[in-house]
């Protein structure tokens, strides 16, 4: 493999709904949570929330402050948990495909996720996901959730690297925006939103199964933008 085809010496990757398949177990951890604290929840109320740090859902939304939310994010790992080990969790479809052929490639990858560092032990370990990083950041590492910059300007930081030397991958909208904010160039995947809200990406792609990452550098280096289908 040659160095000097990549432009890109960092890969920082999302967790959920990057990496794993956890919107539906956090959604319906939330939910339990918002209902123990005499709050309903839909998923349209749920749905900006994603990728913001739990504490910061809890006081936002919740309405709570000191050890009462850390009572409340006890109680949504402990939510998460229960459902993860009933309906099991799942990656990504070819998520690992896509880690083991960064491993092959001369680029540290990172880790950079909200979910606090318990619940990133918990999924990662369950599905041994955890041997692909070089640097892991969890929510707590970081005052500002996204799309705040804060999460990935450190895990760049942690990897030695500048951010025009990082790519992100993300799900969401608001890890988009973060990752532009932080002056990096992000892939992102539809497996939580729609491609037109993550159209502030460089890159837009529906599917990990025959993402080549080389190429996808390719695309974005020449300023194009595409969606792939796996179609």
């Amino acid at each position: 493999m040659r160095t000097n085809s990549l432009p890109f010496k960092g890969v920082i990757l999302d967790m959920d709904g990057t990496l794993i398949a956890s919107t539906e177990a956090d959604f319906l951890a939330w939910q339990r949570t918002f209902v123990d604290n005499g709050r309903s929840l839909t998923y349209e109320t749920y749905f900006p929330l994603i990728g913001m740090k739990s504490a910061e859902v809890i006081k936002k939304e919740l309405k709570l402050e000191g050890e009462e939310v850390d009572k409340a994010l006890a109680q949504k790992l402990f939510y998460f948990e229960e459902i993860m080990d009933t309906n099991g969790i799942d990656p990504i479809p070819f998520a690992e495909d896509l880690l083991k052929k960064l491993q092959k490639l001369p680029v540290k990858v990172a880790l950079a996720t909200s979910s606090r560092r318990k619940k990133m032990e918990m999924v990662m370990q369950k599905l041994k996901f955890l041997q692909y990083f070089d640097v892991i950041v969890t929510g707590e590492e970081v005052h500002k959730s996204k799309p705040a910059p804060d999460i990935f300007i450190l895990a760049a930081e942690k990897l030695g690297l500048s951010a025009e030397e990082c790519i992100v991958i993300e799900d969401a909208a608001s890890g988009v925006l973060a990752a532009k904010r932080a002056g990096m160039k992000v892939i992102a995947i539809t497996t939580t939103h729609s491609a037109n809200l993550l159209q502030t990406a460089d890159l837009v792609i529906d599917t990990f199964e025959r993402m080549n990452f080389e190429q996808s550098c390719e695309v974005i280096s020449g300023a194009k933008k595409e969606i792939r289908s796996s179609k």
